[in-house]
């Protein structure tokens, strides 16, 4: 095991310096402490543990409006505080932040770029304001470049908007993400357990899934609470960022920040579809009267078919511990 540690005389005073010293698998411990740094977790199998993440925090500032040295935006996917490039990683008590501030000012700013396969987040946090969260592959060749020697497993895509049929997956147990626009996004199957999502005060859409149309599954919230900072009603359930896009809500706690319109259209090409849709919600916005036409009410049956293996284990049957099967009640 590694240690991390901002005590005087430590050998690894880095989170970076202590994966580049690690060993594929190694559990690296991260004592508490502002860790002011861009990481990219490249080895598989890797376990990051914080001690608590209301003290254990890795933060930076980089953001879509970043200069290139021939004054060129850097964009979205060069801007992730903490990045994961290989497959078979966990992270467990850690606040990952992006701090770069408001995205009407710096444009997407990304807290996680969860490029890898069977990639296992707990009790963590994810803060932001525009793009916190991405869940896809890396980028070809700019991201590539940008983090070499550094890269590992994962997917790569030239074009991740539009980029084909991918089976790569992540779960989330009892984490908070919180943004505003499209603040949980891309293409990824991904599973999130009892976790908070906070709307801040702009508002916007919690997710922007990007499903690929052949792909049954995208993102499954199950169990959580939607919630935030933003005036009644202008927390939108998501928008499709890829027309065909698959987000949907079951057994979910919204209070009155969500809109009770649902879902929304990202354009006349990316309409909503019942590929989005909710059940068994509960709260201020339980009442799904008032939602997006196209999306779907699923029935009991429908939810029941929507489980931790069906969508996570992918033929190779992996399935983190503490997702039960049991349909929500």
């Amino acid at each position: 095991m590694i240690t991390v540690s901002q005590d005087s005389g430590s050998p690894f005073p880095s989170l970076q310096a202590a994966v580049d010293a690690a060993s594929p698998g190694e559990t690296i411990l991260i004592r508490p402490g502002l860790y002011r740094e861009r990481v990219v977790l490249y080895r598989p199998g890797l376990h990051l543990v914080g001690e608590d993440p209301e003290t254990t925090i890795l933060t930076a500032s980089a953001c879509a409006r970043d200069r290139h040295p021939d004054g060129t935006e850097k964009t979205t996917f060069l801007s992730a505080t903490l990045m994961t490039a290989a497959r078979d990683i966990t992270v467990e008590n850690l606040t990952i932040r992006n701090d770069a501030g408001d995205g009407r000012l710096v444009g997407q700013a990304v807290a996680v770029y969860a490029a890898g396969d069977r990639g296992l987040w707990r009790n963590c946090r994810f803060i932001a304001h525009q793009d916190t969260l991405y869940l896809g592959p890396l980028r070809d060749p700019d991201v590539l470049s940008d983090i070499a020697p550094r890269t590992g497993d994962a997917e790569r895509f030239p074009l991740v908007q539009n980029g084909p049929l991918t089976h790569s997956r992540q779960a989330f147990l009892g984490c908070t993400l919180q943004g505003d626009i499209d603040f949980i996004f891309g293409c990824y199957r991904a599973w999130f357990e009892n976790c908070v999502l906070f709307m801040n005060a702009r508002g916007g859409y919690y997710t922007a899934a990007n499903t690929h149309p052949d792909q049954p599954f995208g993102f499954v919230f199950r169990r959580c609470r939607l919630t935030g900072a933003c005036p009644s009603g202008e927390g939108f359930l998501g928008r499709p960022w890829r027309a065909g896009a698959a987000t949907v809500f079951l057994a979910c706690d919204m209070d009155e920040h969500v809109s009770p319109r649902g879902f929304a259209d990202w354009d006349e090409t990316r309409p909503v579809t019942p590929r989005l849709g909710e059940w068994a919600t509960t709260g201020a916005r339980a009442d799904q009267s008032s939602r997006h036409p196209a999306q779907k009410r699923l029935m009991e049956e429908e939810a029941s078919r929507i489980t931790p293996a069906a969508v996570l284990s992918c033929g190779d049957g992996w399935l983190p511990a503490g997702l039960s099967e049991d349909i929500p009640r």
